[in-house]
């Protein structure tokens, strides 16, 4: 038998070849989990954003539609209280844990966020007709103090691991526009 004419592969070919295959498939597989990394991620932020989004906007809507200045009543830069104009009580609490809650009329607390960077969040304030800063005494906005609020400032920050987002912007209550309501309208 001529051994010219036998057709096939050498072992020791064949262990080049696993061995090349095992080399590309250990690079394959480490791309891969680095995107699937980057992918977890980028979808933990856009998680973070838009919870932090939903609070604000929450909180911006119920300052929107507060019915009268004098229900700012104890609010203070880290509470704000708040009653529509179905004079329905909303709160909204910071707290130094990293908490933001609400409280609708007289029941328990529900956390809208738990990323607030307390430390760095200027929270909550009022101005008066002039845009001076009412600065709420020590238990929160006393009756007078309240009745003089024109504009509110919504100013927050929330952080999560390694981001921060900085959401900030003065509320002017729709029923405010109208101005004070006069003796006869009672």
């Amino acid at each position: 038998m001529d051994r010219t004419s036998q057709k096939g592969f050498t072992l020791i070919e064949m262990i080049i070849v696993v061995v090349i295959i095992g080399i590309i498939g250990s690079m394959a597989a480490t791309m891969l989990f680095q995107g699937a990394k980057t992918f977890v991620g980028e979808t933990d932020r856009q998680g973070f954003v838009s919870e932090s989004r939903s609070a604000f906007w929450r909180i911006m809507r119920g300052a929107q539609g507060q019915s009268s200045p004098s229900d700012f009543v104890l609010s203070d830069q880290n509470s704000l209280y708040i009653k529509n104009s179905n004079n329905e009580q909303k709160d909204f609490q910071t707290g130094s844990s990293g908490y933001l809650n609400l409280r609708l009329g007289s029941g328990g607390y529900n956390l809208l966020s738990d990323a607030i960077d307390y430390s760095n969040s200027p929270g909550f304030k009022f101005y008066d007709d002039d845009f001076n800063e009412i600065s709420p005494s020590q238990g929160g906005l006393s009756f007078d103090q309240a009745k003089n609020v024109k504009l509110s400032k919504l100013d927050l920050t929330f952080a999560k691991d390694e981001d921060r987002l900085s959401l900030s912007t003065f509320v002017y209550p729709h029923n405010f526009r109208f101005g004070k309501k006069m003796s006869y309208h009672d």
